[in-house]
């Protein structure tokens, strides 16, 4: 048992602080087909891509692809992004849209046909040790406080993988955010780089883009049945509460600080707040 305890906290250390690939953005793209749809990796210092491998699972899917994209054809980059695009000649389309994005930083692959109900994670090819991922596994995210349908995901500055999804880490831009945007539609909307910003990660913390000033959810835990949300704005939000399972359990509109949550039993859950066209999410307790 002791070596047991050895191993599982050597594989820990080792991807919570080794020089490892960071999935920093997921997009999906407004453009007819449903393009681009993307991955954003980031080389966290001085990483060999020829020991990772990215997976997808899809739906309502409890199984992740075999095999998985193997990331070896990017070498080994140092504090760079690189991009996984859908096939099909898409780089045209994710160029055009997302400059950062060029041939020699980007690959084409089936992985990323995902639309906001699938799973992403990047794992070591060797071992299979999962090094980092984004949506819950085993479920269907419809309805899930980390959809992203329409829309697009960005990991927080400031945060690292740790070899599983913690929603806190992002932020998730309400569904169908882009479904005007693109050069690519007729009439053509706004560059899809000027919403989403891809390239902008940082691990260390700065000013996140899209994200709600100022807001406080407290007291959290809740111990009477309700608890407050305030923003700098203070403006109408939409506020949502979700289980630990991804089921939406409260959906309100309303420029009340106070959210009842009376009805819910004891439990951990995650508020998911809409502002302005910005979104944020917090770990809530309720006792």
């Amino acid at each position: 048992m002791k070596k047991l305890y050895t191993l599982l906290f050597v594989a820990l250390t080792s991807v919570g602080f080794a020089q490892v690939p960071v999935l920093t953005a997921v997009v999906d793209g407004p453009c007819p087909g449903g393009y681009p749809k993307i991955c954003e990796i980031y080389a966290n210092g001085t990483v060999d891509f020829t020991q990772f491998s990215l997976q997808n699972q899809t739906n309502a899917n409890t199984t992740w692809t075999v095999p998985a994209l193997d990331l070896t054809s990017f070498g080994t980059k140092t504090n760079q992004f690189i991009y996984i695009i859908l096939t099909g000649g898409n780089t045209a389309i994710a160029t055009a849209e997302f400059p950062n994005i060029t041939a020699a930083n980007s690959v084409e692959n089936g992985v990323v046909n995902l639309n906001g109900d699938d799973r992403l994670r990047i794992i070591n090819t060797a071992t299979s040790v999962v090094i980092d991922q984004f949506g819950v596994s085993d479920v269907d995210g419809t309805g899930a406080a980390w959809e992203w349908l329409d829309t697009y995901a960005k990991r927080n500055n400031g945060t690292s993988p740790n070899g599983t999804f913690v929603i806190g880490d992002w932020t998730i831009a309400p569904i169908n955010t882009l479904d005007t945007a693109g050069t690519c539609l007729t009439p053509a909307g706004p560059q899809l780089q000027t919403i989403v910003n891809i390239g902008s990660y940082s691990p260390s913390l700065g000013v996140n883009q899209n994200t709600i000033s100022g807001l406080n959810v407290y007291p959290n835990p809740v111990t009477n049945g309700t608890f407050n949300i305030t923003t700098d704005a203070n403006a109408e939000r939409t506020v949502s509460v979700f289980d630990v399972l991804g089921k939406q359990v409260i959906k309100i509109t309303t420029s009340n600080a106070a959210i009842n949550v009376a009805n819910l039993n004891a439990g951990v859950y995650i508020v998911k707040v809409t502002e302005e066209g910005k979104t944020a999410t917090r770990k809530l307790v309720i006792r």
